[in-house]
């Protein structure tokens, strides 16, 4: 594993969550316009990619509301930059892997993955990753047939936030927004469910590497803990699926990491013992090596 490069930069964080919303959302608008403007050439991949959608639950509006008030992935790597854990790009999703990717099913879960890594990246202010990452989510998302959320340049205008680390992970907050929201409007639930399942795994994927690695785990140790609610949400969602056999094997994936929750002495605000840090991680990483 490479070496932790632990957290020295203290960003400040001048905006409140309305204002840094509002910033997101016109920026998911910016994106979504000026995409609009030169993405005709992909309008028949994007139609043929939707053509594949298998036929989509119809869900109570408590549900669309429970899915798509998922949290983003900064959710995670916020917290994490708060509890000064390091910057370790080797636990990401190589980005070589986009191209094995071949259902559905695996696109839409690895955007999820790609996404979470993505967030990773953009809350330590990692331009370059952050790049790689963008190719990658950008790709899945074409070929899932997500029009209009990645503008062909978007790699300049991340280079323009380069040192501005508030404005880029605007710019990716805005993407998340915007995807969930052409989800949403088209009925493309079963996708948001996939996307939300990768990012959650990937998410406490992350935290957990890193908690294996940290002088005192307090911190992370409680970020795990406290994504035991957000994974009930997303079991309630994938419940209502068991139905669909692809659905249903990924419900039973997932199953396997309610013992994080229940079974590791997990407290918040209280140190885990180091190998029980250990089993945590070796649990997350089975699902999410299955996932990738």
């Amino acid at each position: 594993m490479a070496e932790t490069n632990l957290l020295i930069h203290n960003y400040p964080m001048k905006t409140n969550r309305n204002l840094f919303l509002s910033l997101a959302t016109i920026l998911a608008v910016s994106i979504i316009v000026m995409a609009g403007c030169g993405g005709s050439g992909n309008q028949k991949a994007n139609e043929e990619a939707a053509d594949t959608i298998s036929k989509e639950l119809a869900l109570s509006p408590e549900t669309m509301n429970l899915l798509y008030k998922m949290p983003t992935p900064f959710e995670v790597t916020t917290l994490l930059e708060q509890a000064k854990a390091g910057y370790i790009f080797d636990i990401t999703n190589p980005v070589d892997n986009v191209g094995k990717y071949m259902t559905e099913k695996s696109k839409a879960i690895n955007l999820g993955i790609y996404s979470a890594d993505l967030a990773y990246s953009a809350t330590y202010n990692h331009v370059d990753n952050t790049n790689q990452f963008l190719g990658c989510t950008s790709r899945l998302a074409d070929e899932l047939g997500i029009a209009g959320i990645y503008h062909p340049n978007l790699v300049e205008k991340v280079k323009e936030f380069d040192n501005n680390k508030d404005s880029l992970v605007a710019m990716v907050s805005g993407i998340f927004l915007a995807t969930n929201d052409f989800l949403s409007k088209n009925n493309r639930n079963q996708v948001a469910v996939y996307i939300a399942t990768g990012a959650f795994v990937e998410g406490l994927y992350l935290a957990s590497s890193l908690n294996i690695v940290a002088t005192d785990n307090t911190q992370i140790s409680s970020i795990i803990y406290k994504q035991a609610s957000n994974y009930d949400q997303l079991m309630t969602i994938l419940a209502l699926y068991q139905q669909d056999e692809t659905m249903k094997s990924l419900y039973d994936e997932m199953l396997k990491l309610k013992p994080v929750f229940t079974d590791f002495g997990l407290e918040p605000d209280k140190k885990l013992d180091p190998q029980r840090a250990i089993e945590i991680n070796d649990v997350i990483e089975g699902v999410r090596n299955i996932l990738i």
